[in-house]
């Protein structure tokens, strides 16, 4: 029952392990849009030398126009088939590591809740069982599967992007060279937007298959009796995880649905030492850090993590730290908890 430093430091070992994972995808994804993009690169520096000789010779090429070029559509067609590649790649690319990263924590979060067992001949204690390896392929699939379906939209947006780069106004007064740089810089931010939604679908959905498998692990043994929900917590916190650090919920919950690209975890935490038969041996106390307690120790940290209103509302007594979280559903996605705006919580001081 008691969380100790030996607990933490498996849970932290856990998404360290985690996010090695999630950190090599994103490399590999990074990887495969940096070479797609050497691929057509020469195509659209050719296409925006043409539009600025045109521009340069008198015609005035309104933005439709620009978009119905033969050599803008040829460029087009082709950044179309290489991202439409790329989109096709994510799930075969991430499929290797949502599998280890479910596996690995089956594994490992057994080891965060053993660390709470009591000093005794390990005969004595209870067994720990490892969650039944079709729940875990079970997430595995569900995991691949909305990997998929979120991949399939990536490349009509990045091309809905690439026109509307293409065809923004050039600053006046700008030379050729600065100009088709300028326009060439834009087509490649464009280019890059569906690689940030991709890290941010990779790193989302491995975390969330990884807290699919905590879930499934923890549930799977009695002698686990609740989930904490856990934050790191920084300087970089954000005022909802901080709202939610320390609450309990039973073992079979899931989550914790923190926004994304969140790092919240859920630690085990098991029955008492004198529920598992040994009310002799004296059980030492729970160390989680509370919110209350860093932030009296890390003022400088938390006016940065919540901002200066809010630490001051919560200081002076108007707003309490539930109040920084707030339920969002997302037919889309999952629901997930997210930092209440401002505006809502002076409504919640006002109303103290």
């Amino acid at each position: 029952m008691a969380i100790n430093e030996l607990t933490l430091r498996r849970a932290s070992e856990l998404r360290s392990v985690v996010d090695d994972y999630v950190d090599a995808s994103t490399r590999a994804l990074t990887a495969r849009w940096a070479q797609a993009w050497q691929e057509v690169a020469q195509e659209w520096q050719d296409t925006i030398a043409v539009i600025l000789a045109r521009k340069a010779a008198g015609e005035p090429l309104t933005p439709a126009q620009i978009t119905q070029l033969a050599r803008t559509q040829r460029a087009l067609a082709m950044t179309a088939t290489r991202l439409q590649e790329l989109a096709s790649e994510i799930g075969p690319l991430l499929e290797g590591s949502v599998r280890e990263v479910v596996e690995r924590t089956a594994d490992l979060t057994t080891g965060v809740a053993v660390s709470q067992m009591p000093p005794v001949d390990s005969k004595l204690l209870p067994s720990f069982t490892r969650v039944d390896q079709a729940a875990l392929e079970q997430i595995i699939e569900r995991s691949l599967g909305q990997i998929h379906a979120s991949s399939l939209p990536l490349a009509d947006d990045a091309i809905d992007a690439l026109k509307s780069s293409l065809i923004r106004a050039v600053p006046s007064g700008w030379g050729p060279a600065a100009a088709a740089s300028e326009m060439l810089k834009r087509t490649r931010s464009s280019f890059n937007g569906g690689l940030t939604r991709a890290m941010r679908l990779a790193r989302t959905e491995m975390l969330d298959a990884h807290r699919a498998a905590n879930t499934a692990q923890n549930a799977a043994n009695p002698s686990v009796t609740a989930v904490i929900w856990h934050a790191e917590l920084s300087s970089r916190t954000c005022p909802s995880c901080l709202g939610k650090h320390g609450t309990e919920y039973p073992p079979d919950t899931p989550g914790p649905f923190d926004h994304q690209n969140g790092r919240c975890t859920f630690i085990p935490k098991t029955k008492s030492w004198a529920d598992l038969g040994f009310p002799d041996i004296e059980e030492p106390p729970d160390i989680t850090l509370s919110v209350d307690d860093w932030m009296q120790s890390n003022p400088q940290d938390a006016v940065a993590a919540l901002g200066p209103d809010r630490y001051r509302m919560l200081q002076d007594g108007q707003i309490t730290l539930p109040d920084l979280t707030k339920r969002v559903d997302n037919p889309d996605w999952r629901p997930s908890y997210q930092a209440t705006s401002l505006a809502d919580l002076r409504k919640v001081a006002k109303n103290l």
